[in-house]
């Protein structure tokens, strides 16, 4: 099945769609995935929405097997964070629009509310890479990294390919037009409750 609705304008994508019952395409998936997490600037999402309405009955394989890449890439992004954090740091300290304040408060934040942080990079529209290295640099708790990483991927996997089985095309036009907005709202919720309840 092939949607109507133009994903992206990435002729390797595009390329890709025509091929998505295809092993291939499932590795694929998973190494875009896996690099997303830690440095590529596209998200995996469309891709995943796409193999999915290809292969409905292979979903929940699809939305695991994507999920754990991402969180691996983002362990790896954890890890580069960590070892070479203080080169990175010093990176930071020389871009002359970054001033130590802010950094500080960066810091801060992830000393006081990393958990948070975690699964909103992870969820949201957030740069998941960005969460992932930085968490390292800060040193933030692997396992805590790794659990909050696995269910803020997995909610988000699961949902693009549960309302994409569920409504075929409708559903990825709703992606394409309200994820963001949806995953924001949903991000502000949480981080309200959290204050509230934590």
């Amino acid at each position: 099945m092939k949607t109507k609705i133009k994903i992206t304008n990435i002729p390797f994508f595009e390329k890709l769609i025509e091929q998505s019952k295809s092993i291939y395409a499932k590795i694929l998936l998973y190494f875009i995935s896996f690099i997303e997490a830690i440095f590529f600037p596209i998200p995996v999402d469309p891709l995943l929405a796409i193999l999915v309405l290809n292969n409905k009955q292979k979903y929940i394989e699809l939305t695991i097997y994507c999920t754990l890449a991402s969180v691996i890439g983002g362990l790896v992004g954890w890890l580069l964070g960590y070892f070479i954090g203080e080169e990175i740091e010093k990176l930071l300290t020389i871009i002359p629009w970054i001033k130590d304040d802010s950094f500080n408060t960066v810091k801060t934040a992830f000393d006081e509310h990393g958990i948070l942080i975690i699964f909103l990079g992870a969820f949201t529209p957030l740069p998941f890479k960005i969460i992932s290295v930085t968490s390292g640099v800060f040193h933030i708790n692997i396992v805590a990294f790794f659990v909050m990483s696995l269910i803020g991927r997995g909610l988000r996997f699961f949902l693009v390919s549960l309302i994409v089985k569920n409504f075929g095309d409708k559903g990825i036009y709703l992606l394409k037009k309200h994820t963001f907005v949806f995953s924001t709202l949903f991000g502000l919720m949480l981080i309200l409750l959290y204050f509230i309840f934590i």
